[in-house]
């Protein structure tokens, strides 16, 4: 099974090809404001290098939030743009779900059974997933919401929790200044808990072949928190 990963949901923008789980091409830059100039470029250079025709593909997986409202919806208009193209069915990805998906080997290998997966919302809030990780991969353990920073400890499980995601490190300074022990906290690796195409695309394959499918007319981005703009003081 042939995919294409998607990703834009933060400063990252990505465009990756995964085979059966092996990578075959991986285009990415971490950039904010870039993924409109960037995403098409990424698009020809991972088809090309890998002498894979778009009509091959078997799904189009792209991260469908939380995450920038913008970037979102750049990368959900063109994994649109490809299927009315092709027809291939797209698989929306919860970015959340894609972050603890990338660090659940380096989870597992440290003997850690609970993800907190935590992107930044802005205003001492973050976006949070709660996973646990199962043998098959993980499987969610909350649904995705956003919260302050200092609320987070009140809803956490007991024992170690490794943290993912671009807010790991503020989360885990909130975190130990309100309480919690410092050693029963797991920060994942720079390189394993940033938003990844390539986790997309395994995700979106790990969807596929559990037969789900989507009404991509009426797929939106899942933002979570509605967009405002602030009052200037």
């Amino acid at each position: 099974m042939t995919l294409l990963g998607i990703e834009t949901a933060t400063a990252v923008c990505g465009v990756a090809l995964v085979r059966d789980g092996a990578v075959l091409a991986e285009r990415t830059v971490e950039e904010r404001y870039a993924h409109a100039e960037k995403l098409f470029g990424f698009l020809d250079d991972v088809l090309e290098s890998s002498g894979v025709q778009l009509r091959e593909l078997q799904g189009i997986a792209v991260s469908i939030g939380p995450g920038s409202f913008t970037g979102l919806r750049i990368g959900l208009s063109v994994a649109k743009g490809l299927h009315v193209a092709t027809g291939i069915p797209v698989i929306p990805v919860p970015t959340l779900e894609a972050l603890a998906h990338n660090a659940a080997e380096e989870v597992r290998t440290a003997g850690i059974h609970n993800i907190l997966a935590v992107l930044d919302a802005r205003r001492e809030e973050v976006y949070w997933q709660l996973f646990a990780l199962i043998p098959s991969g993980i499987r969610a353990a909350t649904d995705v919401s956003d919260a302050l920073m200092v609320r987070l400890p009140e809803r956490l499980p007991a024992g170690s929790l490794a943290i993912t995601g671009e807010a790991r490190t503020a989360v885990a300074s909130v975190l130990t200044r309100e309480g919690v022990d410092a050693s029963r906290l797991f920060l994942v690796s720079e390189a394993n808990a940033r938003c990844s195409a390539v986790a997309v695309a395994r995700c979106g394959a790990e969807s596929l072949a559990e037969g789900a499918t989507y009404d991509v007319d009426a797929l939106e981005p899942r933002y979570i928190k509605e967009f405002f703009l602030r009052t200037p003081e």
